[in-house]
């Protein structure tokens, strides 16, 4: 009885080079390379947005809320004479509170009435000239000061065009590095923007803090003393893109 050997040895070379070459896409997937491509361009602002308070305090609350009341008033006529819009001042904030004598909390002491006012002025050049009118109003507290832009899109856009270009580089530059060229187009982009104003005041290191200004102040802040500066307008733009 004869076994033919080299039919077994045909089938068996066939079976393993069916299994090669169902392996061999496994081996033979395609890298890809994310990178992330960053900018930031610095803006002058054009606006401002200043938020104010106005605190009384008096025996009587009806005194401390007709002073406050006054008080409001002229603080805000001075802002209307900076050049301050009429739409452009918003109350934001009113409190009442009172102090007992010795803490024992059955008589009163005196009461606290105050009122927050936020002023947005369009011409910053004048800022100083407005924050010293207010203080020389009535205002005795500053709370935070918003420099922002008014062309936030323009800039963002501005931004994330150069952080693409900034991705579609570096990507170029890795790939040639390591002696490989990049898909003719990404396969994923993501995006992200932000910045386009500077804010100072009440929260610092997660604690709420107002500048207190004392009351009744003699005379305005030195001329020249707040600078303007510039705010920043970031974006950040991430490729993928496959390797050959």
């Amino acid at each position: 009885m004869r076994v033919s050997f080299p039919a077994l040895v045909y089938f068996g070379m066939r079976h393993i080079t069916t299994l090669a070459l169902f392996a061999l896409p496994l081996f033979a997937q395609a890298q890809d390379l994310s990178v992330t491509g960053d900018a930031e361009i610095q803006v002058t602002p054009d606006r401002v947005r200043l938020s104010l308070g106005v605190e009384t305090r008096d025996k009587l609350l009806a005194q401390a809320r007709l002073r406050n009341d006054s008080s409001v008033k002229t603080v805000l006529a001075a802002a209307r004479a900076i050049g301050v819009d009429s739409s452009d001042i918003q109350t934001d904030f009113m409190k009442v509170d009172m102090r007992y004598q010795n803490g024992d909390g059955t008589a009163v002491d005196y009461y606290i009435v105050e009122k927050t006012v936020a002023v947005t002025l369009k011409n910053v050049a004048r800022f100083e000239d407005l924050l010293n009118a207010v203080l020389d109003a009535g205002a005795n507290h500053i709370y935070d000061v918003d420099f922002s832009t008014t062309e936030l899109r323009k800039h963002r856009d501005e931004a994330r065009a150069l952080a693409a270009k900034a991705a579609l580089e570096k990507a170029r530059d890795l790939a040639a590095t390591a002696g490989m060229s990049l898909s003719e187009k990404p396969v994923g982009i993501s995006t992200s923007s932000y910045g386009g104003g500077s804010w100072y005041g009440r929260f610092r290191n997660g604690a709420f803090v107002s500048q207190n200004v004392f009351q009744n102040a003699a005379g305005s802040t030195s001329s020249g003393s707040v600078a303007l500066g510039k705010i920043s307008v970031t974006a950040s733009v991430g490729m993928t893109f496959r390797l050959q």
